[in-house]
């Protein structure tokens, strides 16, 4: 064939075909009228590249507070059995024998095993009359000790809500929060009878201590009317490495607002021993101590003796007072008592379990 015919065939063809294939309608792939509900965007569409592990933070021992906010909710259960149920509690009546065997059975349903130390005091109106300390013992990875105590009896004046069902309530919390935690130290829980007689009841159980059991104790560790009082305090042996320190070290970092005084401030005018709480036995028998109280030194004598507000109360003091009951101290101070529990029972808890000595 021609070449040039050849070729003119060829166009013809093609424009034939070019034509054809314009004619025909487009044909579109079905179009989905629902909004998905989930648009996944660029990222979540690219597999991620493995990432090595982060490394395991390295917690270094530091006296911060955990952070438990449901502390003092228990103590404050105690709280209003000993000072609502039970009220006044003076020594040696059967009302402050009912307060030793609600703290008996409260230590054993915690599965401590608690002994009943019986003693017997003089009494100025009534002569010779009985007594109890209550004790409960937690072994800890070291036979050496503190001694937390708290007195259970109160003044005839009130309720002792303040003075001192508020110490027994902490300390009860804290034997229940510890009592399945390995803790540094053996730890000796004891609720003090007849303590607004004459320190009698603390007075009793260090006479009856060996010389070895008071070389074992590193501390005690009181507490005494915690929930009435503008500011919390902690009072004792003051230095490097005393618990006292290590304590206010422990807030400052934890951003606990707690005052310090030292024992020699606990002192009277003539710097003789104060004898004002159940440390004092302790003390006498060179035992270390530290001492948790409400209170506040910047008013009255600026003694640590006015609590609150000379408005307030007995011209500013709550215990040894008709006014110290729970109803009037959550009238004055609306939740101060569950404030003031739950900041003791977090210090207390932390100093047991935390602390070493250097």
């Amino acid at each position: 064939m021609n070449p040039i015919i050849k070729f003119i065939k060829l166009t013809l063809v093609g424009v034939w075909l070019l034509t054809a294939c314009q004619g025909q309608p487009k044909q579109l792939a079905p179009q989905n009228t629902l909004r998905p509900t989930f648009q996944p965007t660029v990222a979540l569409l690219i597999k991620p590249s493995p990432q090595p592990p982060l490394p395991t933070a390295t917690i270094k021992p530091s006296p911060t507070l955990r952070p438990v906010e449901e502390n003092g909710k228990i103590a404050l259960k105690h709280l209003q059995s000993l000072a609502g149920k039970i009220g006044a509690r003076s020594p040696g009546t059967p009302q402050e024998t009912d307060a030793a065997e609600y703290i008996q059975k409260t230590f054993e349903e915690l599965g401590y095993s608690a002994e009943v130390q019986p003693f017997t005091f003089e009494d100025d109106d009534e002569g010779q009359m009985s007594s109890q300390n209550v004790i409960a013992i937690k072994p800890g990875l070291s036979n050496k000790t503190l001694i937390v105590g708290a007195h259970y009896d109160s003044g005839d004046e009130a309720k002792g809500a303040d003075d001192n069902a508020s110490g027994a309530a902490v300390m009860l919390e804290a034997a229940e929060l510890i009592s399945k935690i390995e803790t540094p130290y053996t730890i000796i829980f004891i609720a003090f009878g007849a303590e607004e007689n004459d320190l009698d009841g603390s007075s009793y159980y260090v006479e009856q201590m060996s010389s070895s059991a008071v070389k074992n104790s590193i501390v005690m560790i009181n507490l005494d009317s915690l929930v009435a009082g503008n500011l919390a305090y902690v009072y004792g042996d003051a230095g490097p490495d005393t618990l006292r320190d290590w304590i206010l070290d422990m807030a400052t970092k934890s951003g606990i607002k707690l005052e310090g005084k030292t024992a020699a401030d606990l002192n009277n005018d003539d710097g003789s021993l104060c004898e004002c709480s159940d440390y004092d036995a302790f003390q006498q028998e060179n035992i270390p101590f530290v001492y948790f109280e409400a209170t506040d030194w910047s008013l009255g004598e600026n003694d640590g003796m006015t609590q609150v507000d000379p408005n307030f109360g007995d011209e500013g003091e709550i215990r040894h007072t008709k006014f110290d009951t729970i109803e009037t101290i959550n009238q004055l101070f609306p939740d101060r008592i569950e404030q003031k529990l739950n900041l003791f029972v977090t210090l207390l808890v932390n100093t047991l379990t935390d602390f070493k000595l250097p």
